[in-house]
């Protein structure tokens, strides 16, 4: 259960909280761009550097800035595509953009879940890639030899 903040968001309930990395050009973007409808639906969005994040998560620092995450108000923590969907399930249907619909339906297609992890991991590693600087440290796997 959250106790380290306040229960509202502007006399609205708090249903828990958006953490991103907000050194990350791309997530304060589209935190920018999204935080009007997740503070509508009750998410208050909060940076994964805060302080109270990092002692709340526990988590190194190269795992803790993976991946956004939901903090929900009975304490759950939701990670990357996952994450992105419960957000978009937990809108206002009436309210709900189209975006948060297409995610929605999308979720629930066999294989969907799947695919969508997939290509949330494939943007997060490469989020802070801009003019061949990448302030994301990407795990090294080997490269698979081909037949010649």
């Amino acid at each position: 259960m959250l106790t380290e903040r306040t229960d509202t968001i502007d006399a609205r309930p708090l249903h828990g909280y958006v953490l991103y990395d907000a050194l990350c050009p791309l997530c304060t973007d589209l935190m920018a761009r999204t935080q009007k409808v997740l503070q509508a639906g009750g998410f208050r969005p909060e940076p994964l550097q805060s302080p109270w994040v990092r002692e709340r998560l526990n988590l190194p620092e190269k795992v803790l800035l993976a991946e956004m995450r939901v903090l929900t108000r009975e304490g759950r923590v939701i990670g990357g595509a996952d994450a992105v969907v419960y957000l978009a399930n937990k809108l206002d249907a009436q309210a709900r953009p189209w975006w948060a619909w297409l995610l929605v339906i999308a979720s629930r297609m066999p294989f969907a879940m799947p695919w969508l992890r997939s290509a949330y991991g494939w943007v997060a590693a490469r989020r802070n890639c801009r003019q061949g600087v990448c302030a994301v440290v990407r795990s090294q796997t080997p490269k698979k030899e081909g037949i010649q």
